[in-house]
Parts: structure tokens; C-alpha cells; sequence
């Protein structure tokens, strides 16, 4: 009979590989596996209860401590299943973590109430409880008591460990090398979590240089585009003032154009006038004349009357 210790997170330290090599490696028909897990990948679990299901031995699983999540339905795999005292099990939903789009969340949503189903239908296959859907919807937790009573374990025979190191002294071995390559696995991604974070942060000091130089940049070009714009303005303001400049001067030649061409008006009026009085003393001047030459006709009509030397006076 070959002994199998089982303990850790399924997935991690307990995986399907590690069961498919040792069922290989060990021809015995009847094996115990010593069973310790809180859980782990579904579908790595599920991988690890067909193959001891379908590996056509008499297979017996021990709880040592705890059979949580997976690691309950690791426990079922056992044709005959010892609790030991003290230990618990325990069944919950599937849990998953999604990133994306509201379709895709929604997607698995989907996915997980399948994984459940399936979970399910194993319980009720193996221990024969049909109300188990209200136990996984709850996050149920169950002693050895409660374990017997449901049918989850089925046997009270008394296990000891005295065969456990002399017949799995290579698969001991082989465990040994399998968490020296762990740790070294771990090493190297803690190493690569600190590349990744000095990284990071090396990266967000440059997107921050880069952001403070694009605003001085943009604050250099709005200072350039303020002060041309108070340049124009006061060019304008010189150029307001040059122009009032000029029609005020150009108001006053208008003004005094104006002036002149009244005074040219006037002084032509004036010059009218004169002419006009000229004209009128010329003509009265004529008038006079012609006046003085009909009294003079007639003064000679009567002087001639009158002798030369009693004329005393005469307008010629």
C-alpha cells in the first residue's frame, strides 16, 4: 500500500502533475493519501479527484486538519474517508477575480454558476446530501460529528503514520526538490516585483518630467501671447491717438479755410459794394455832367443874348 501525503494550496503545492507522476510511479492497488488544504484552483481540483477517481485503486483519504473549498472535494475522492479528530470541512461558493467590460463580468457570473453546479453534483454523488445548495450558498463549516452524520466521511478506522516515512521516502524526496525549486521560484519573482516597482517608479518620474516640462512650455508660450497681445494694444492706443491728432489739425485747416474763404467772400462783397458805389457816382457824376452841359447849352443860349463883357460867370 502506498502512502500519499497531500498538503498545501491546490495549485501551488498540491497540483495535478504531482499526482498523475505518482500514480504512475506506484503500481500498488491500495493507496492513503494524507489530506491537509484549505483550497485553491477549481479546476486544478477537479483535475485531481478524476484522476484518483479513474486510477482504478482502492483509494483511502485522511483528513488531518482541514478540507476547506477544493480541498473538500480532494477529500471525496476517497472510497473510504477517515476525519480525524479535530479537523473540519467546509464547503462555500466558487470565487473568481474578472478585469474587463460589463459583458465579461457578466460572463463570468456565468462561468461560476456553472463551477458550481459541477461542484454540486459531486457532493450529492459522493455523500448523498441533496440540499447542499443551501449549505454552499451559506459558507457551511462542519465538525467530524456533523461529517459522519452528512456521510461526508464514512469511516472510523484508526490511521497511524508509523508506514508513512519508510514508503514515501522517494516521493519525500521528490517533494524536497519540488519546494527547493518553489523557493527558488519565489526568489526570483520577488526579484522580479522589485525590478518591476523600481521600474514603475522610474517610469512615473519620467511621465512627470515630461508633464512639467509640457506646462512650462505651455506657460512660456501664454506669457509671449499676453504680451503681444498688450503690445497691439498699446500700439493701437499710439495709433488712436496720432490719428485724433491729425483730424484735429485737419479740423482746424478745414476752420480756418472756412475763415478765409468768408473773408474772400466778404471782401468781394465788400469790393461789390465799392464797385457799386463807384458805378452809382460815376453815373450821377454823368447825370451831373449831362445836366451841367443842358444848363450850360442853355446858360451859352442866354450868355449869347447877353454881351461878353457882362458874362460873370461860367460853368466851362
Amino acid at each position: 500500500m502506498a502512502n500519499l501525503r497531500l498538503a498545501g494550496v491546490v495549485g501551488f503545492e498540491i497540483t495535478a502533475d504531482n499526482i498523475a507522476d505518482f500514480l504512475q510511479k506506484n503500481t500498488d492497488e491500495e493507496i492513503t493519501i494524507f489530506l491537509n488544504s484549505p483550497g485553491g484552483f477549481v479546476t486544478e481540483g477537479i483535475e485531481i479527484y478524476n484522476l484518483l477517481r479513474s486510477s482504478g485503486r482502492k483509494i483511502t483519504t485522511v483528513l488531518t486538519s482541514l478540507a476547506a473549498s477544493m480541498g473538500s472535494i480532494i477529500f471525496l475522492a476517497g472510497d473510504k474517508r477517515i476525519a480525524m479528530a479535530g479537523t473540519m470541512y467546509m464547503v462555500h461558493k466558487p470565487e473568481g477575480l474578472v478585469w474587463g467590460n460589463a459583458d465579461e463580468m457578466r460572463k463570468e457570473i456565468e462561468v461560476l454558476d456553472v463551477m458550481q453546479k459541477s461542484l454540486e453534483d459531486i457532493y450529492k454523488e459522493r455523500t448523498g446530501i441533496q440540499n447542499i445548495s443551501e449549505y454552499v450558498n451559506e459558507s457551511t463549516w462542519w465538525d467530524t460529528s456533523t461529517m459522519k452524520e452528512l456521510g461526508i466521511s464514512n469511516s472510523e478506522e484508526i490511521i497511524t503514520f508509523e508506514n508513512i516515512e519508510n514508503k514515501n521516502s522517494s516521493l519525500s524526496l521528490e517533494m524536497e526538490e519540488d519546494m527547493a525549486i518553489t523557493e527558488e521560484m519565489k526568489a526570483k519573482m520577488a526579484k522580479l516585483e522589485a525590478e518591476n516597482a523600481a521600474l514603475k517608479e522610474q517610469q512615473e518620474e519620467a511621465e512627470f518630467k515630461e508633464r512639467m516640462a509640457a506646462l512650462e512650455a505651455s506657460n512660456a508660450q501664454m506669457r509671449a501671447e499676453v504680451s503681444q497681445s498688450e503690445k497691439d494694444e498699446s500700439d493701437d492706443s499710439e495709433k488712436t491717438s496720432v490719428n485724433s491728432d491729425k483730424e484735429d489739425v485737419s479740423k482746424d485747416d478745414t476752420t480756418g479755410s472756412d475763415t478765409d474763404s468768408d473773408k474772400d467772400e466778404d471782401d468781394s462783397k465788400e469790393n461789390d459794394s465799392h464797385k457799386d458805389d463807384d458805378s452809382e457816382s460815376r453815373e450821377t457824376t454823368a447825370k451831373a455832367k449831362v445836366i451841367d452841359t443842358r444848363k450850360a447849352v442853355a446858360s451859352n443860349k442866354n450868355q449869347n443874348k447877353i454881351p461878353a463883357f457882362m458874362q460873370t460867370e461860367s460853368k466851362y
